[in-house]
């Protein structure tokens, strides 16, 4: 659980065995090592006399024959290091020249190269493993309150949950009566808005054929007007003349724009006139004169001079000011259509009807606002509950609870089982180093460790992470962040929940048991 573990469990102070053994064997596999007969290598897949053990030479595969030389490389040299704490390294460190072993039995090639510093190393070791002891005694009465506060937490979460439940129950039920009561409402809202609706629909259908006369009517005199021989038929002749017809403004009337117009006809009657031609034209001449205006005192079939059409349609190059375009637009234009009326008037018994249907469409949407929260709240309880708070819910109050730690540059907030941040001090927004993921820590404690995955993806990089190793503290802080990788982020926390006495119960006596 804590890495002070292995050096609790190993600091004992050795003696050397009567059990003989080679060199570079630890006590625990001297049976594995008979002078009185032949050695079988660990993997099986050789037997060979017990003098070629430790010969210098590499026999097995796995290297087990030579574990007090440096012949195989994957073989296993044992330090007793009597007085601090046994350890394995490679053989193939033994007599490189280098101490390895506190005891220095890995040199023994130069007998004077290593000094012995076990003892001094043990003490010092002792000295760390009792003060990490003593800090957990102490952080222990603080983690059994936490333990007490967690799993009371969790219970009121549990009864909170059963509650929103029954809560959640009743407001379903107030909502499909609410339902039930708007869509009865809305029925008669329904039935006596119809009658206004028609007549809407009849104005808006009388409103619609007033337009569309009085644009045919206009349409009618701006043909009268350009049929100059009064033969009811636009002609092309008849087109050439009118400048309205020149669309770049380059003083004639071009065959691309007579096609434009006319298309492949080479003249027009009135109703083909209206159909096409007008719909194109209108917003020419209104563009370049404000609008069109029939002329007063004309009758139909009075004889009109090509030149006074001309000046008619020319105006003064479109540039009259506004006062003049509202005074000429014509009567289908904007100025006719009314303003929108800010609400609709009813009869008093039709209001009252639509203030019913109103409220009962306010109550069903404050009932189904009511059913959307508690339904949000057992969610949240629901993965609360689901969440692994440890053996004894001893985290299970830091949930939510956010520490900062700063260095010279950023500020980092890590808010337990939520989320990692990071923020520069010299501005800007906050970069997420990772979202709570897992539990992941190993040998055999996976509450060591803490896992926030799937932060903001790095400048051409993967997402950020961040992983917390726990340790045991009088208090929860953050003890220091690092970035040991791109993109990857280490924090060291210490809480009172890491902090379990019981453990020190269990010290070996022997270090090859």
């Amino acid at each position: 659980m804590h890495s002070f573990l292995l050096i609790i469990f190993t600091f004992i102070i050795y003696a050397q065995s009567d059990v003989p053994r080679p060199r570079g064997v630890s006590l625990s596999k001297a049976s594995l090592y008979s002078p009185t007969k032949d050695f079988t290598c660990f993997d099986g897949t050789a037997t060979i006399p017990f003098s070629y053990v430790n010969d210098d030479y590499c026999d097995c595969f796995d290297g087990s024959d030579e574990p007090g030389t440096s012949a195989c490389l994957n073989g296993v040299f044992h330090c007793t290091n009597a007085g601090h704490r046994p350890e394995n390294i490679p053989s193939s460190r033994v007599n490189d020249g280098v101490c390895d072993c506190c005891d220095g039995t890995d040199e023994y090639a130069e007998p004077d190269l290593c000094k012995n510093t076990c003892e001094e190393m043990g003490r010092e070791a002792r000295a760390e493993a009792q003060r990490l002891a003593d800090l957990h005694k102490a952080g222990n009465h603080l983690r059994l309150e936490l333990i007490e506060k967690g799993n009371k937490k969790r219970n009121e979460m549990a009864e909170q949950l059963t509650q929103l439940e029954k809560d959640k129950s009743e407001a379903l039920k107030i909502k499909a009566e609410k339902e039930a009561l708007k869509n009865e409402l809305e029925a008669k809202e329904n039935e006596v808005l119809q009658v206004y609706r028609d007549a809407e629909e009849k104005e808006r259908q009388k409103k619609a054929e007033e337009e569309r006369e009085a644009l045919v009517k206009e349409a009618s005199e701006y043909f009268s007007m350009l049929d100059t021989n009064d033969d009811n038929l636009l002609t092309l002749d008849e087109v050439k003349v009118v400048n309205a017809f020149d669309k770049n403004k380059d003083g004639e009337v071009d065959q691309e724009e007579i096609k434009h117009f006319l298309g492949e006809n080479e003249s027009l009657d009135k109703d083909a006139f209206i159909s096409n031609t007008w719909p194109l034209l209108k917003p020419l001449i209104m563009s370049a004169q404000g609008a069109f205006q029939p002329m007063e005192g004309n009758e139909e079939g009075d004889d009109h001079d090509n030149d006074e059409i001309t000046r008619d349609l020319e105006n003064d190059d479109g540039d009259a000011d506004e006062e003049n375009v509202d005074e000429e637009l014509p009567h289908d234009v904007d100025q006719d259509i009314e303003a929108e009326q800010p609400g609709q008037t009813y009869d008093e018994e039709t209001q009252k009807i639509v203030d019913e249907a109103t409220e009962a469409r306010r109550q069903w949407t404050d009932a189904e606002r009511a059913v959307r929260e508690i339904e949000s709240n057992i969610r949240n309880f629901q993965q609360n509950l689901e969440k692994d708070y440890g053996l004894q819910q001893e985290y299970a109050t830091l949930d939510g609870q956010c520490l900062e730690y700063e260095d010279k540059e950023y500020v980092y907030k890590l808010c337990l089982f939520q989320k990692v941040t990071q923020k520069s001090k010299n501005g800007g927004a906050e970069v997420g180093l990772g979202n709570w993921g897992e539990w992941a820590g190993e040998d055999g404690n996976k509450y060591s460790v803490m896992k926030y995955t799937n932060g903001v993806a790095c400048w051409n990089g993967p997402n950020r992470m961040t992983t917390v190793n726990i340790h045991c503290g009088l208090e929860t802080k953050m003890l220091s962040v690092t970035e040991p990788y791109r993109c990857e982020y280490k924090v060291e926390l210490a809480t009172q929940a890491a902090c379990d006495d019981s453990i020190i119960l269990q010290q070996p006596s022997h270090d090859e048991l």
